[in-house]
């Protein structure tokens, strides 16, 4: 039944797709950042970082969303390219099952439209988490 502020009666459940697409996007894009091999890479050494960050993430993500109709081939498409594994926590692996469920072209669509915005939030996330590392480590 459409609410006031909903006349067709679709916004409000467009709008909760439609974040949720969001999330599963930033989610996706936060498993694989976190799936590559830091260690054996050349995108592991310090200064390749930028060009990781404003180059070769933003456009391997890219080409993947536009070669894949589902997000499993989204996954195994982006994760190739970066040379990246499965998540290596069992948590992490149950997580990405549960996000390559969810409706591919919702999550496929934000990742070919806002694929900058989701990589300035996933960057925040991952440099805080970095920090806050190195500061238990002290």
């Amino acid at each position: 039944m459409p609410t006031p502020t909903d006349s067709t009666g679709t916004g409000r459940s467009s709008a909760a797709a439609g974040d949720r697409a969001v999330d599963t996007a930033e989610r996706l894009l936060l498993l694989l950042h976190y799936s590559i091999d830091w260690d054996n890479t050349w995108i592991g050494e310090e200064r390749h970082r930028k060009a990781y960050w404003d180059d070769v993430l933003v456009s391997r993500v890219r080409v993947a969303s536009y070669r894949s109709a589902t997000l499993d081939e989204w996954w195994s498409t982006a994760s190739s390219l970066l040379d990246a594994t499965a998540p290596r926590h069992s948590d992490r692996r149950r997580e990405l099952a549960e996000l390559l469920r969810e409706p591919p072209l919702p999550v496929l669509s934000i990742l070919q439209t806002s694929l900058p915005a989701l990589l300035l939030r996933v960057r925040i996330i991952t440099e805080a988490v970095s920090a806050e590392r190195k500061a238990r480590n002290r």
